[in-house]
């Protein structure tokens, strides 16, 4: 068969068993259906192209970190799951970040509240975690979100992907200006300094700021830049000289979120207003809301993936109001000068893609 009409083929199947009507016509409910698509993604034998969502798992905010020949990827949640892949197409469960029972007591040491959060018996919310490998450690930054009034970032830091994760400091805690630190995502510049790009979702804006050498305290002297105004997941990314500012705005449990793109010549100022750059086609389309982005990842043959979280009706049952949010894959390709996504076919897109070309490791 020839990879156009097996391309076409799949991408109709994908289509009938997201919408049920392939279920409807085999008198099998959501259920199966659900299980005729991951069956589709398994059996796929094209493997010049990947099919979107990348997970059959919730996937909300994924860092993704390359250790050897293995991509690592953290998430939102509790515990925190570490997934693992060749690929990024194909993942599979690896570990818990963390080995306790619950938020309050992460290390299952009975020592409650080792992160110092104060948060009592209210609930404590691990989001937004990014990974990084710095003089050898493992990083992660994390968001730890207990109230509107009791908000903070932290860094914790193993040896070794295989090793116990401990607290090591507490980066940004909410105050009156700035009650809500979130979503830290860590930038190395070519020149070898390290920086933690965050937003204060709910008031000013967002920021960089220039870490320490080990990535575990800011720099001594360092002060926050301001970078634009109130969006979500902040990641920056520099290609042939320019600055780019990844981010995310309206709700996320909505179809109407949306990835936006801003840029600069410089680090630190000059940034231009974020503007959309991937959208939703219809508030009816079934793969929507894509956006609080991963980092850009290069292949072998010089292309760049960024992994994303998006929504994917019926493939993922909805616990309540909330809408899981399993991984997408999207490339981009520079065009007139600036980085743009694009779908299978190397055309430019503005909304989450079903299928993308593979990448190559």
């Amino acid at each position: 068969m020839k990879i156009m009409t097996l391309t076409r083929c799949i991408y109709a199947a994908l289509l009938a068993c997201l919408s049920g009507q392939g279920a409807a016509a085999q008198g099998t409910d959501g259920t199966e259906a659900q299980r005729e698509l991951l069956e589709l993604r398994r059996d796929m034998t094209d493997k010049t192209v990947a099919l979107n969502p990348v997970t059959d798992f919730d996937c909300a905010d994924p860092s993704v970190v390359r250790i050897g020949q293995w991509f690592y990827c953290f998430m939102t949640g509790y515990p925190v799951k570490i997934y693992r892949s060749r690929d990024l197409c194909n993942w599979t469960y690896y570990r818990d970040m963390f080995p306790g029972p619950t938020p309050h007591d992460p290390y299952g040491d009975g020592q409650p509240d080792p992160m110092h959060t104060g948060a009592g018996e209210q609930n404590i919310n691990y989001w937004a975690p990014s990974a990084a490998v710095i003089k050898g450690k493992l990083v992660v930054y994390l968001t730890l979100f207990v109230s509107m009034q009791n908000d903070r970032q932290v860094v914790c830091v193993a040896e070794d992907i295989d090793s116990p994760f401990r607290y090591a400091n507490t980066l940004n805690v909410g105050t009156p200006e700035h009650p809500t630190p979130q979503d830290g995502q860590y930038f190395r510049d070519d020149d070898g300094r390290h920086y933690l790009v965050y937003g204060d979702v709910n008031s000013k804006g967002n920021y960089i700021r220039e870490l320490d050498k080990d990535g575990l305290r800011y720099a001594k002297g360092s002060e926050p830049h301001y970078i634009t105004t109130a969006y979500e997941g902040g990641y920056i990314y520099k290609h042939k000289g320019l600055y780019y500012y990844f981010c995310s705005r309206n709700y996320y449990n909505s179809h109407e979120y949306t990835l936006c793109m801003s840029t600069s010549s410089q680090l630190l100022s000059g940034w231009s207003e974020p503007q959309p750059v991937l959208t939703s086609e219809s508030a009816d389309a079934i793969l929507n809301g894509a956006g609080h982005n991963g980092e850009i990842i290069t292949d072998r043959d010089g292309r760049m993936f960024m992994p994303m979280h998006a929504h994917c009706e019926g493939l993922l049952p909805r616990p309540g109001n909330y809408r899981p949010r399993p991984m997408i894959l999207m490339e981009l390709q520079e065009r007139n000068g600036r980085l743009t996504f694009v779908d299978h076919k190397g055309r430019p897109a503005r909304h989450p893609q079903w299928l993308v070309r593979a990448p190559r490791f």
